[in-house]
């Protein structure tokens, strides 16, 4: 099992996707255990990837990508047992929604 895992905040301005944060996760496992249980786990590699995702798209040894648009973020977040971390992701991620943008948590595990 992973002991690393990757997540990338991702905002669409125009056409393209670029980084706004980097999120950290205490446990692989555990957020890999929540993605499976939501049904979000596996969509692979999102299109047209922002600079950090296509980084670890590069890297061999990845598996587990998957992406999750803001609003399962939300139902995401609910569900998990840690009051702050992904409900921060969360609070982050309603900024550039609220901004009019579209915003997507890019994550992947070494």
């Amino acid at each position: 099992m992973s002991a690393l895992v990757f997540v990338v905040c991702e905002a669409q301005t125009g056409e393209s996707w670029s980084e706004v944060a980097a999120f950290e996760h205490g446990s692989a496992r555990h957020l890999l255990a929540l993605l499976e249980a939501a049904e979000l786990s596996g969509r692979g590699w999102p299109p047209e990837l922002g600079v950090s995702a296509r980084a670890g798209q590069q890297e061999a040894q990845v598996f587990g990508a998957t992406f999750v648009m803001g609003p399962e973020l939300a139902l995401l977040a609910a569900e998990d047992d840690d009051p702050v971390t992904l409900r921060a992701w969360q609070a982050f991620a309603r900024i550039y929604e609220d901004a009019g943008a579209a915003v997507r948590v890019v994550l992947w595990f070494l």
